[in-house]
């Protein structure tokens, strides 16, 4: 199972994820984001990293070459776009795309079509602000169960330590994904949330391989 950590903007919190077994790490690229990189913090997140983890751009109504762009300048190995996001940018862009689907009910989430065999990351509806993720709200695990059962489901909403480890087994997705449940402060990550969330996640994983139900 993928674990992941979204919204990271310095080395020390890139550090933290990736020492304590994070497989991906977000870059958010959008400036009106509390979580947004700028250059100079994508960079150093890079350097931290190397290849020890994989880094993913977090993009809105980005086009194919916007996704080139980021992927060439931060060393991208894939981008997970929100917005409007045709479905052909996914046979265009040179770097793959997880579709984050921003759902605001069940019906949304079950019938906003995507290929088959591509990645998608499930969120929660935008807040108040207008911006998809980080509003720390949950998404129905029951959708999110039928959906993981038919797509390589990514489940992101409102994750953190407490709550991971049921998420994972009620919806036996590809991966987990966690931002502001990680946080002191919006786009401030807590090294020690981040530390216990990755462990569990990680502890929910082997029970799930075990047979274990949490």
């Amino acid at each position: 199972m993928i674990v992941k950590v979204c919204g990271v903007r310095s080395a020390e919190i890139a550090e933290v994820a990736v020492d304590a077994g994070a497989d991906w790490l977000g870059l958010v690229l959008v400036p009106a984001s509390p979580r947004y990189a700028d250059d100079a913090a994508a960079r150093a997140v890079v350097e931290a990293v190397g290849a020890r983890a994989e880094l993913v751009g977090v993009m809105v109504d980005a086009t194919a070459a916007d996704c080139d762009e980021a992927a060439g300048r931060y060393r991208l190995s894939a981008v997970q776009l929100h917005g409007r996001v045709p479905r052909s940018i996914a046979g265009v862009s040179g770097v793959p795309v997880i579709r984050a689907i921003n759902a605001r009910s069940g019906a949304e989430a079950l019938t906003d079509a995507w290929w088959a065999d591509g990645t998608v990351l499930l969120d929660a509806a935008p807040g108040a602000d207008g911006l998809p993720g980080g509003t720390g709200e949950r998404v129905d695990v029951a959708v999110a169960a039928a959906l993981a059962r038919h797509l390589r489901l990514v489940l992101a909403g409102g994750l953190s330590a407490a709550n991971v480890a049921g998420a994972v087994d009620a919806v036996r997705p590809y991966g987990v994904d966690a931002s502001s449940g990680l946080e002191s402060a919006p786009g401030v990550k807590d090294a020690a949330r981040v530390v216990a969330y990755v462990e569990a996640a990680r502890a929910a994983e082997a029970s799930l391989q075990l047979g274990v139900r949490a």
